[in-house]
């Protein structure tokens, strides 16, 4: 590296006159960058191009098949009742139906109440309350709320529950839970009777208003779903104990291993995550466990059986009448269905007759309900208007990108014309730069040009009243001397459209979804061939431009290879270039060396002549 002086010895700015003679020097090397930029501006358009072209093809990738289109429409004359769908194989008819039943589940439930409900205290007589045990939490149907006493000294067990009263209905409100001192200290929720919600107390850390009452942590009114089967016991009506074990349900083994860690929770969990095809729950407001089939019709039962476990037993799942008279177990039932006069059973509410889906939702008179099914003029319609926007909207980038006006005069700026512009300024420059990058473009013509052949093309093994899009009301908009953008667009003769599609809706639908049986291109229906020419022209891009993942100088397409030889070449420039700055300061500063002994030799001489 040669030392840099800035004409210490001359008295020149030999940086200034460096850095303009490296300005003639670096011209090759900005037309490189220049160029370098103007392949990365294009590989962007190109990209932007192919991100177009695969969201139109992505849209009809499905249409392309004649299966997914909407062919015909449903519609039912009470759809409280009956709701009806109609699938694509559905044909054009009128159908009576009548329910006289729905499909319902498999129920069973406790035939009685579980609990034996009770939160009395273990025994207190007098008490003085302070700050340190005037505290525990109750909660009340899921409601968790911190009750506080007020302090004082308590000399019976009534003054000390009129005490605990006030404060409950301070937390709660009046005439939510009770406080009971008759015979000792006894809680209780208020509710309809056998409807009463769960109570539940627990302790405050730091706190020992729990304990200095009598009770204990987690002492509950009814039977707790979340406490220990073995810790409930004394809960549940008859005093049945829960051993370990196991039963079945709908033959499916659910085993309890351990009652002293085991909830009725966990178990409930069990049951319903096996594949005993139940749901099983325990609503504490009703005490009682309900469990329902997944699913209905006559073979929607629930049997519980081989239980050594006394789990059917404590929670009165014993298929019994309950204390109203009704029955705690039913049977599912499938649906007893008359459709045009044909009575079927069917075991679900939801089934499939004739290509039409039935959603049943009630009972009909013996009248019942008429259902249909017709062509979906709409339906395909709307498809057909989506598929010619989307069309027209691809067609309008091509075009707009073919046209776009070319600014040559606006080249890629370099480093040293930004460093003197504005944002707004180089941002309005690039803007011209970058136009006109793909203007008249050879690839992006014939992308253009084949979406035109094909959309004026014949389907040739079609029918002649429906094998070109201008047979049914398609065709192109009237040519404007000047409008590039709008050239070659498609338009739409609603009228003449929707009576194409009313006469022979599959006949239309053929015209865009016909397959070939041989791969022979004009047999093929148009979406068929703009799906394939689209996906054609993508991999064209693609070789040419890249993927939007890959890097600018990727060698794996055209462009990249090109962007990459110039950085290549920008790399063996600037080095040239460092070389010949690093010669002209040389140059310089032997020149300012000169200079300097000559002033020198001038300055000696000079004092001798003095």
């Amino acid at each position: 590296m040669v030392t840099r002086l800035s004409g210490l010895g001359s008295g020149m700015d030999i940086d200034s006159l460096v850095t303009k003679l490296m300005t003639a020097e670096k011209a090759p090397l900005n037309k490189l960058n220049q160029k370098q930029q103007s392949l990365t501006w294009k590989t962007d358009a190109y990209r932007s191009i192919n991100t177009k072209l695969a969201a139109f093809r992505d849209a009809f990738s499905k249409l392309r098949f004649g299966s997914n289109w909407a062919q015909t429409a449903a519609t039912s004359s009470d759809t409280s009742k009956v709701e009806v769908t109609a699938g694509t194989n559905a044909s054009a008819s009128t159908h009576n139906i009548v329910v006289n039943s729905l499909a319902s589940s498999g129920s069973l439930y406790s035939s009685r109440q579980i609990s034996q409900p009770d939160l009395t205290s273990s025994g207190v007589t007098s008490t003085t309350i302070t700050s340190t045990n005037n505290q525990l939490n109750v909660t009340l149907n899921g409601v968790t709320k911190n009750v506080t006493i007020a302090s004082g000294t308590y000399a019976t067990v009534s003054d000390l529950g009129t005490a605990l009263q006030s404060a409950v209905d301070t937390a709660f409100g009046a005439n939510q839970i009770k406080v009971d001192t008759s015979s000792g200290l006894k809680l209780s929720s208020l509710g309809a009777t056998g409807y009463e919600p769960q109570l539940i107390v627990k302790s405050i850390l730091g706190n020992d208003g729990l304990t200095n009452l009598g009770f204990t942590d987690g002492q509950a009114y009814k039977f707790d779903a979340s406490a220990s089967l073995d810790s409930q016991e004394s809960k549940i009506v008859g005093g049945i104990n829960i051993t370990a074990g196991s039963f079945q349900i709908n033959g499916q083994t659910i085993t309890i291993t351990d009652p002293s860690t085991e909830s009725l929770s966990s178990i409930i969990s069990k049951v319903n995550n096996s594949a005993a095809g139940v749901t099983m729950s325990y609503d504490s407001t009703t005490d009682r466990i309900s469990i329902t089939t997944k699913n209905t019709g006559d073979n929607a039962t629930i049997d519980i059986a081989n239980d050594s476990t006394g789990f059917a037993a404590a929670f009165k799942l014993d298929k019994a009448v309950d204390e109203n008279g009704n029955q705690s177990y039913k049977a599912g039932a499938s649906a007893s269905v008359v459709v045009d006069g044909v009575t079927g059973k069917y075991s679900s509410n939801t089934f499939t007759n004739g290509g039409i889906t039935y959603n049943l939702h009630g009972t009909t008179t013996a009248a019942g309900v008429t259902v249909g099914a017709s062509s979906d003029v709409d339906g395909i319609y709307k498809q057909i208007e989506d598929f010619v926007t989307k069309y027209n909207d691809l067609l309008t980038s091509l075009n707009t990108s073919l046209n776009e006006p070319k600014y040559r005069s606006f080249t890629p700026l370099t480093s040293d014309q930004k460093s003197a512009m504005s944002e707004n300024d180089i941002t309005l420059w690039e803007a011209k730069a970058k136009s006109g990058l793909l203007t008249g473009d050879n690839n992006l013509k014939q992308i253009r040009n084949s979406m035109r052949e094909i959309a004026y093309s014949t389907v040739s093994n079609l029918p002649a009243d429906t094998n070109a899009l201008y047979k049914v009301g398609i065709t192109t908009t009237t040519y404007v001397q000047g409008d590039t953008t709008n050239a070659g667009k498609l338009q739409i003769d609603s009228d003449k459209l929707k009576k194409a599609i009313a006469q022979d809706p599959q006949a239309v639908i053929n015209l865009f979804t016909n397959q070939s049986t041989n791969d022979v291109k004009s047999e093929k229906g148009i979406m068929q061939q703009l799906y394939e020419a689209t996906d054609s022209s993508i991999s064209t891009i693609s070789k040419l431009a890249g993927k939007q993942s890959n890097s600018y100088d990727n060698v794996t397409f055209d462009l990249g290879k090109q962007i990459n030889t110039i950085e290549d070449q920008i790399s063996v420039l600037e080095n040239k270039l460092t070389k010949k700055e690093d010669y002209y300061y040389s140059m310089f500063s032997k020149m300012d060396t000169s200079v300097s002994k000559g002033n020198s030799t001038l300055s000696s001489l000079s004092s001798f002549l003095k």
